[in-house]
């Protein structure tokens, strides 16, 4: 002011770029048309250029305008709502934060029902994939027992059963059988991801190798890792043998089984030089000291030492020794005949 007295004005605002002087608020919320306005509510604002003398009175002026006065209360309104999260913004926010929080409770149960179900080898689907129906199976029977004492996981349930027997698509509900299988897919690869990390702490390993056909009469090659692993709990080193993977393999040759066990070695990044042994049953595709998958592997490494299955080993000691002995052939004949005439009738099993 003329007399030296420094009024705080908490509105005003200086630009370095502009080398200007700004009205704050209503830069922001002022609607006057552009001829109306005043220099401070101005794009250019009230620059060096302009009679600086002349401030002294426009300043007061700009400041008993009515639209000054509208911006500044409007402004200080909407600080005060965001300062107590009172705006729409803020409101929003907490909406989607409560909908993510919801969908985390609703997903994590249903990622428990599907490692229950995993565990245990038992079935996912049943004859329908509608909920509420006696018949959807374990994994839709199983979280309709458990949202009687989760409201949130009843509500998402209910409104997919309305919308199915609207027969109208939910945008995601994670019920179906193709989120199951990824749920699956997503506890595989962390569980391989820990096995893998051992065997990388061990560094020597075994690879075991068996096959059989399915339900489909497809051939089941299944591999496993056996490696010391030092238990950090008790601190003592224990064997492991983990399940590494299923391939379907219908090749009967050592040439193309060899192969196969060095491509998924390989594939998961596992060194074959760090491999001391390999454990297969006594097939002679298998177990062949030339042609076999024994004398495969030992090609690209000479550590691996081949060791037969032990109890393949001694079933064919006892079919083999069975086979030498006429009373044991006998024996076996007779109860077989035995078994036989009992179990084709419910009456003489009953004796």
């Amino acid at each position: 002011m003329k007399n030296g007295e420094y009024v705080p004005r908490d509105w005003l605002v200086w630009s370095k770029v502009k080398q200007s002087i700004f009205c704050f608020p209503c830069r922001l919320f002022s609607k006057l048309p552009t001829a109306s306005r005043s220099r401070l509510t101005t794009i250019s604002g009230y620059c060096f250029q302009r009679n600086w003398k002349k401030l002294h009175d426009k300043i007061p002026e700009h400041q008993n305008s009515s639209n000054h006065k509208y911006c500044y209360i409007k402004w200080r309104l909407l600080e005060k709502s965001i300062d107590s999260n009172f705006t729409v913004d803020s409101m929003l926010l907490q909406t989607i934060k409560n909908q993510a929080s919801q969908w985390k409770q609703v997903l994590r149960q249903i990622l428990d029902v599907t490692l229950f179900l995993a565990k245990r080898g038992l079935g996912f689907k049943g004859t329908s994939d509608l909920v509420g129906v006696a018949a959807n199976g374990n994994f839709l029977g199983i979280l309709e027992l458990l949202s009687h004492y989760d409201f949130v996981l009843k509500d998402h349930l209910n409104k997919v059963m309305k919308s199915q027997k609207l027969k109208r698509g939910q945008q995601s509900n994670y019920l179906s059988p193709e989120i199951q299988n990824e749920f699956v897919k997503c506890c595989a690869k962390k569980v391989l991801d820990v096995i893998l990390s051992e065997r990388e702490a061990a560094k020597f390993y075994s690879i075991l190798v068996d096959a059989t056909p399915d339900s489909t009469h497809m051939e089941q090659t299944v591999f496993i890792l056996r490696y010391v692993y030092l238990n950090e709990e008790n601190s003592l080193y224990e064997v492991q043998e983990r399940f590494l993977e299923f391939v379907d393999c219908n090749q009967k040759t050592g040439k193309a089984i060899a192969e196969l066990i060095c491509s998924v070695i390989k594939k998961h990044n596992i060194p074959m030089i760090d491999c001391r042994g390999q454990v297969y049953g006594n097939g002679s595709y298998m177990s062949g000291q030339y042609k076999g998958a024994q004398a495969g592997i030992i090609k690209e490494n000479q550590l691996a030492i081949y060791t037969p299955c032990a109890c393949y080993s001694l079933n064919l000691c006892g079919v083999h020794a069975a086979e030498c002995c006429a009373e044991v052939i006998n024996f076996f004949g007779v109860v077989q005949k035995t078994y036989n005439l009992f179990s084709s009738s419910p009456q003489r099993w009953q004796i």
